[in-house]
């Protein structure tokens, strides 16, 4: 349908903007461009198309030059998009004409089943609001297109019982938090609700003072988060782990997927910090790439599935497993070069599985599965050397191998579950030792996977004959032609 981005090296089209990226992982020599103006329009007719026509259901307009006593048609539009919020039924479809419009929007009116109500910015148009609030209880609600900006505290905000929601195209810039969802006090019950069953894609949001997409206190459920950009968290302030990328305190069946999440102040990705019983059902991480984050990149709390990942650049740990119980999968990613800039690096553990709890000193009850990973070159000289994976004591292999290790080379794994504790090198996971101490490691290699290029200039890529290739370790294949680069650095 069209050109979405140019690489020096290839241009990749888009189905209706399905396709973001390329991968490419060199940090100069291809930056992707993001597509929210470029598609813009593509993402709303669609979303809006998908719904289809509803019996009954009206069609309004809004333009800078409208009158709100007008009848908000084609040739009569309203002026503000307020007045189209306060005036729809379930159903209706609002088009907002090109503009600036200095308001927050507050949903008081839902949707039905089958019946959403959609805000879109028409075809080519730019609109841009101070905010976006879904009162409690409004659901059913599709919302396309728009630039939010100019807010000091939340961009959109999602306060409680609200549900069947769809954020799609949306560009969120600065305020304390782009997106927040539920309302309430850390480790709190939520004020009005819970929040479920919502979709936030094809959206670019940067520029938070602290965490950029936060559910505090949750839970958030059946969420997923597709297709987006997320950097800059913790602009102007010092690194710390309240500027995150996207953090969700409690919630179940979560899925982020095909997202770009980059410079940020604290963590990447950190779900269910506050989900200590443990054992969260639903957590899927796949097909993203976690790029130069100040501290962790991927911090999963109580369990889940990461997938196909591309890990690199982390000022911490590049993945931190399991405060609480659960059962944690780790499969075909690539976590290599983290903890190398010594401007916001601290050494540390590449993976981090079961370590002791900071309050009852225990290490959680882990099943863990480590398969089809490369783990490399991870932590360097300017932070104080070279670091491989640390399990805990509450540590049960369910399955692992086929694995590459290449970070430390007497070090590659501590391993304080087998009895007595003890660290493994390189030669160890290469001549048995490790699979004989633990029954796994099938598969498993210590060598260099070969990248294209390393650190500073990383470009992930396996060259040929590269070791990983042989055990089909790292990043899949699909994402690597499809999938996940540099979005553009954002000025």
């Amino acid at each position: 349908m069209g050109t979405c981005w140019r690489c020096s090296e290839r241009i990749v089209t888009h189905n209706s903007c399905e396709v973001w990226e390329t991968i490419m992982f060199s940090r100069s020599r291809c930056l992707s461009v993001f597509m929210a103006a470029l598609c813009v329009s593509l993402i709303g007719w669609d979303v809006l198309a998908a719904e289809g026509p509803h019996h009954g259901s009206k069609t309004y307009y809004v333009s800078p030059s409208g009158n709100d006593a007008a009848a908000g048609g084609p040739d009569s539009p309203w002026r503000s998009i307020q007045h189209a919020a306060d005036s729809v039924s379930p159903g209706d479809r609002v088009y907002i004409h090109s503009g600036t419009y200095a308001e927050r929007v507050v949903f008081k009116r839902a949707g039905e089943e089958g019946a959403p109500t959609v805000f879109s910015a028409g075809p080519s148009e730019r609109v841009t609001v101070k905010g976006l609030e879904l009162a409690k209880g409004v659901a059913h609600l599709n919302i396309a297109n728009l630039t939010i900006a100019g807010f000091k505290v939340w961009g959109v905000s999602l306060e409680g019982k609200n549900h069947d929601i769809t954020l799609s195209g949306l560009t969120v810039k600065g305020g304390e938090a782009g997106m927040h969802f539920t309302s309430g006090q850390s480790g709190s019950p939520p004020e009005n609700g819970p929040v479920s069953d919502v979709i936030v894609e094809n959206s670019l949001i940067r520029d938070s003072a602290y965490t950029a997409v936060d559910c505090t206190p949750g839970p958030c459920t059946r969420m997923i988060f597709r297709h987006l950009e997320i950097t800059g968290a913790g602009r102007g302030g010092e690194d710390g782990w309240g500027a995150d990328g996207l953090a969700i305190e409690r919630g179940k069946d979560i899925v982020v997927e095909n997202s770009h999440i980059h410079e940020n102040s604290g963590d990447g990705l950190d779900l269910n910090s506050r989900d200590t019983a443990g054992h969260v059902s639903g957590i899927v991480v796949r097909r993203n790439t976690v790029i130069r984050n100040h501290k962790n990149g991927i911090k999963l709390w109580a369990g889940g599935r990461m997938e196909n990942n591309v890990v690199w650049g982390q000022g911490d740990a590049a993945v931190v497993l399991g405060d609480w119980p659960g059962t944690y999968q780790v499969v075909n990613n690539t976590i290599a070069y983290n903890m190398q800039d010594a401007a916001y690096s601290d050494r540390n553990y590449a993976l981090v599985a079961a370590y002791p709890n900071d309050e009852t000193g225990l290490s959680a009850s882990m099943e863990l599965t480590l398969g089809h990973n490369i783990f490399a070159f991870n932590s360097s000289a300017a932070v104080g050397g070279s670091t491989g994976l640390y399990l805990g004591k509450g540590v049960r292999l369910a399955g692992e191998g086929h694995n590459l290790f290449w970070s430390q080379e007497d070090n590659e794994i501590v391993a304080e579950f087998v009895a007595p504790e003890r660290e493994f090198s390189r030669s160890e996971i290469s001549g048995g030792g490790w699979a004989a101490a633990t029954g796994q490691g099938t598969g498993d290699i210590a060598a260099d996977p070969l990248f294209v290029a390393g650190w500073p200039k990383v470009d992930l890529r396996l060259r040929k004959g590269s070791p990983a290739m042989a055990i089909k370790a790292g990043a899949a294949a699909d994402v690597l032609s499809a999938g996940l680069s540099k979005a553009r650095r954002v000025k």
